[in-house]
């Protein structure tokens, strides 16, 4: 469940850095009891064979590294933190961009129309694609012959019949076939590979523990797919190099 964008800023960064004041505390206790104990020690060892010296000084001194080890900590959390908190607030500046990314759902709006892009394997011949709602029912579909490289696909937002659909969530899904009509397979008789990518206009953003989500009506974009974005303003194509998706863009942007 994804939450308000300005309600969760900074949250992840808290909840690290209560992890190192746990383990710095917990030291504390420690090095009070090791104190207490040391001191015990001194009031009641023997005087004829009194504890050497430098094993004090070992046990004081891991406790230091420890202690500089523990501070070491806090202070990449608080970094990783800030870095975390600028890339949500940068994440807001998408609202109103177009952006492509890796899926196969798209949220169609009132008389609006839907974009995706798809690649299939090039020894392919044939495909049926589909248009199914939300509940896995079959909207629209056509066959197609020509389906080598990289291909864009426009849905108007009508059924077969030409009747306009409801606003909501649509799933496009590509099935390859043989030139019988028999489901594709290669010579191994595995299945061909099939990317799909959406194309839509960011509404909003949401931001959780795990990741931020920019939002194309109700559909949920999560920040790491991203393969292309086009900023409303100037018109400017650029490539999200943060996300890891590089292989994803060659087949989906």
């Amino acid at each position: 469940m994804t939450v308000s964008s300005l309600t969760n800023v900074g949250l992840s960064g808290t909840n690290t850095n209560a992890a190192s004041s746990s383990s710095a505390n917990q030291l504390a206790q420690n090095f009070d009891t090791f104190l207490t104990l040391l001191t015990t020690q001194l009031q009641n060892q023997d005087p004829t064979s009194p504890m050497e010296s430098d094993k004090f000084t070992d046990q004081l001194s891991q406790f230091a590294q420890v202690e500089q080890g523990i501070q070491s900590n806090k202070n990449l959390e608080n970094l990783i933190s800030m870095q975390s908190q600028q890339r949500q607030l940068s994440a807001l500046s998408y609202v109103g961009a177009e952006i492509e990314a890796v899926g196969d759902t798209n949220w169609l709006e009132e008389d609006g129309e839907l974009k995706y892009k798809y690649n299939v394997s090039p020894e392919v011949p044939r495909l049926q694609l589909q248009i199914q709602d939300q509940s896995g029912a079959t909207i629209y579909s056509e066959e197609l012959t020509d389906v080598s490289g990289l291909q864009s696909f426009t849905w108007d937002g009508k059924n077969n019949n030409g009747v306009e659909q409801a606003e909501g969530a649509y799933t496009l899904v590509l099935k390859p076939m043989a030139a019988n009509g028999d489901t594709f397979t290669n010579e191994k008789g595995k299945p061909a590979s099939v990317a799909i990518g959406i194309i839509g206009s960011v509404d909003s953003v949401d931001i959780d523990d795990s990741d931020i989500y920019l939002r194309i009506g109700d559909v949920a974009v999560p920040f790491s797919t991203l393969t292309n974005v086009k900023l409303g303003a100037s018109s400017t194509d650029t490539t999200d190099n943060g996300s890891g998706n590089d292989d994803a863009q060659d087949e989906a942007a």
